[in-house]
């Protein structure tokens, strides 16, 4: 972590106050917010009532980090009064520079007020409900994991960063089969969340989720797969403008998720080969809502921004695969899992190549990767446009598995 971060670190001393004379917590529930005016009032209600219910007998805190919102979030949010039992902090992010801000904000406050436990919720749900906090953190109260991860019902045109890219990496890495590994929500115990504090590679921005679920798998922190429901949230309708939404998210996670690879290389090239097998198992729970997308106009984007920055991409990849995407973008061929895989991994190997200050280039490296990941989501969401959402898991998860097979390719060439 660069100093100018660290430097920037402090919480107010009036919330350094509070955090004294409330510890110690046990159980924390942190909300993120910055532009949700229409949502906050909603999940803050919800969390309250799921604090209240649940866990009558503990300790019990909220805290609120808002990141610089320009709307009327703020006013909302003193709008709240949680019940007697449950104190509230109100706070801005230590610094205005993402999500990630906001995460180590709410873990900065957790470490004052001595938090057992810590949920993170955003402030743009529309889904939550009461049940969820009790769901996602019994877990770690009851010292069975360090880290809960939703398992959310989505459509298979939604979470189009993970079912691509982000689950078939990790999985690949690190050995652990989290479905949903930037799920957005979260339950950390106060040993993870007190180790996440001091790495050195805390994000400030989108990177942050990956970044919680790496470290923990790496750092031989017990996850579990602790809340299966529906998920609605505001943000799902930036995917109809990828530009504005969705491509600076895949820069960030990416990068983050290529940075880790890079700090935890000795983990995953020594950890154990051998794979239990996988088994599709069908899932009739409730149908998420159908996200729509334009296919076409991502189609147009991939062929465009690939002519652009087809020197760039020869620099990165072997001529093999080059041949191979010619023919893709000439003869409307099919993006493969398999050429995709190879591409991610050496991608992965040519960030770690990259001078650790050079953010020009790597910002080019990531920017001709989304150029490509654009033209695998095309093949794949139009393969997957007739089918049902197990359908399409199983073409998920057999990429997951291409990866899974490719490992040791990776392992050659990083």
């Amino acid at each position: 972590m660069n100093q100018e971060w660290n430097n920037k670190l402090t919480l107010k001393p009036e919330i350094i106050q509070k955090c004294r004379q409330i510890k110690p917590i046990d159980v924390m529930v942190g909300v993120l917010s910055k532009n949700v005016e229409g949502t906050i009032l909603n999940v803050l209600n919800v969390i309250n009532e799921g604090l209240y219910r649940y866990f009558p007998d503990y300790r019990l805190t909220i805290v609120v980090s808002d990141g610089n919102s320009t709307d009327k979030t703020r006013e909302i949010i003193d709008l709240f009064q949680p019940y007697s039992n449950i104190e509230l902090i109100k706070t801005e992010d230590i610094t205005n520079s993402g999500k990630g801000a906001g995460v180590r904000t709410i873990f900065e406050i957790a470490h004052e007020s001595e938090a057992k436990s810590v949920i993170l919720i955003d402030g743009d749900l529309l889904s939550v409900k009461p049940g969820w906090i009790q769901t996602i953190a019994n877990p770690i109260v009851y010292g069975r994991a360090d880290l809960t991860v939703p398992y959310y019902i989505r459509d298979k045109n939604d979470g189009v960063i993970t079912n691509n890219l982000v689950y078939p990496f990790t999985r690949a890495l690190y050995g652990i089969d989290i479905r949903q590994p930037i799920a957005g929500e979260y339950a950390l115990s106060k040993n993870l969340y007190e180790l996440l504090r001091e790495h050195p590679l805390f994000p400030p921005d989108f990177g942050i989720d990956i970044f919680i679920l790496t470290v923990a798998a790496a750092e031989g922190m017990y996850i579990k797969e602790g809340l299966f429901s529906l998920k609605i949230h505001e943000s799902t309708t930036h995917y109809l403008e990828p530009e504005k939404f969705l491509i600076p998210m895949f820069r960030k996670v990416t990068g983050s998720m290529f940075k880790l690879a890079k700090y935890y290389e000795k983990y995953w090239k020594t950890k154990p080969t051998s794979w239990r097998k996988k088994y599709h198992r069908e899932s009739f729970s409730k149908k998420p809502i159908p996200i729509q997308i334009n296919i076409l106009n991502m189609k147009k984007s991939f062929f465009s921004e690939y002519n652009q920055n087809i020197d760039s991409i020869k620099k990165l990849l072997p001529k093999d695969l080059i041949i191979q995407l010619d023919e893709i973008v000439n003869n409307k061929k099919h993006f493969n899992s398999e050429l995709w895989a190879k591409i991610v991994y050496n991608y992965a190997s040519a960030f770690k190549k990259l001078e650790e200050k050079d953010e020009e280039s790597k910002y080019k490296l990531l920017d001709s990767l989304k150029t490509l990941w654009i033209g695998r989501f095309v093949s794949y969401a139009t393969k997957v446009d007739a089918k049902d959402i197990n359908e399409a898991e199983k073409i998920i998860q057999a990429q997951a598995e291409v990866f899974e097979n490719n490992f040791e390719y990776l392992k050659t060439i990083y």
